[in-house]
């Protein structure tokens, strides 16, 4: 029998066996050595992160202050957050949020 307590139980369980992949899909960072589509986004990306980091680096020494962020709102109210290692700044992989594409 199809009652709705078992279609509810099917759908739950489909939820929550679809909810891990989801979620690995939309985390997964495009290699920048990829020859198709995915590595053309990554690349534009990666060079779109690099002009808006360098934009925001004014004293050029490759991490941002909270001075440099005081005009980037997302930056600045974000700030503690961004700064994972609590040094008082945000460098290149904390800006992009990992370490796949590195700033050269």
């Amino acid at each position: 029998m199809n009652s709705p307590a078992h279609s509810l139980t099917a759908t739950l369980l489909a939820l929550a066996l679809a909810a891990p992949l989801a979620a690995t899909a939309q985390s997964r960072i495009p290699s920048l050595d990829r020859d198709d589509r995915l590595g053309e986004v990554g690349r534009a990306a990666r060079q779109k992160a690099v002009e808006r980091f360098d934009g925001a680096d004014a004293n050029k020494d490759g991490k941002l202050s909270r001075e440099e962020v005081s005009g980037r709102p997302y930056l600045s109210e974000n700030f503690d957050q961004l700064d994972k290692n609590r040094d008082g700044s945000i460098d290149w992989e904390e800006f992009i949020g990992h370490d796949r594409w590195k700033k050269e």
